[in-house]
């Protein structure tokens, strides 16, 4: 069978896209406010966390372990004490490889998304 013929056989197979809606109350250490006490804002890399721990709290097979972050892009301040709810959708892009597209909400839109890519056993 050619190459062209087994990711025919592999796209078949896959299981339809996962999706998930997760709500957080956003926080801030006292350290990280002191920076800008008069405008606090979550740091971009907190809303990365909160990203990347919302789509290990609902993983789309067992036993996945976080590769990479593919793509991360800001749009929107996130406040103290704000919710912040994340938009999880999981997409198989490999035998054993899963690629989590997440968005992050606040009441004023999006904050940011960010394409994170877990694998499996074998890929370890």
């Amino acid at each position: 069978m050619n190459l062209t013929g087994q990711n025919a056989e592999r796209h078949e197979q896959a299981p339809a896209a996962m999706t998930a809606e997760i709500t957080h109350t956003a926080s801030l250490e006292t350290l990280l406010a002191a920076p800008c006490p008069d405008f606090p804002v979550l740091p971009g890399v907190c809303v990365l966390e909160y990203l990347r721990a919302s789509a290990e709290a609902y993983p789309p097979a067992p036993g996945l372990r976080w590769r990479a972050v593919d793509r991360v892009r800001f749009l929107g301040a996130v406040f103290p004490g704000e919710e912040l709810t994340v938009r999880l959708t999981w997409q198989r892009s490999g035998e054993d490889e899963w690629t989590g597209l997440a968005t992050a909400n606040t009441v004023r839109g999006t904050a940011a998304s960010a394409r994170l890519r877990y694998v499996g056993e074998a890929d370890r």
